[in-house]
């Protein structure tokens, strides 16, 4: 994905670990951002985490590489959207045409956070 501008603590990332079922749309979804929001890419903070849920004992997500998080910094888990979060409306938009939930969208917080839902 390095074709796409993405970067990881301003390195280049050159492959995106994430589940075969969503690397398309995932694609797709970064080719939007790259076209309209550069900046966003440049703040990639991982897909693929073999880890459970924040509190829980089931796998995330994460785990299965069908979730992504992008610009931490700015939107954090406990950082409320969009009063205190900077995630574009635009970019939760792509994925949520992607048919991907958005963090910031569904729990008015962890703006970073987006996951497959088909």
């Amino acid at each position: 994905m390095a074709d796409l501008g993405v970067h990881y603590e301003s390195q280049a990332v050159k492959t995106i670990c994430c589940h075969t079922r969503v690397a398309s749309s995932l694609h797709r979804v970064l080719t939007a951002i790259s076209k309209t929001h550069p900046y966003v890419r440049k703040q990639y903070a991982g897909c693929f985490n073999d880890r459970n849920m924040r509190g829980g004992s089931r796998k995330s997500l994460h785990a299965w590489g069908a979730a992504i998080d992008l610009m931490a910094g700015s939107n954090g888990n406990n950082t409320a959207w969009p009063t205190d979060a900077s995630m574009p409306l635009e970019v939760m938009e792509y994925f949520a045409d992607e048919g991907w939930l958005s963090g910031g969208a569904y729990w008015s917080r962890d703006s970073m956070h987006f996951q497959a839902t088909r």
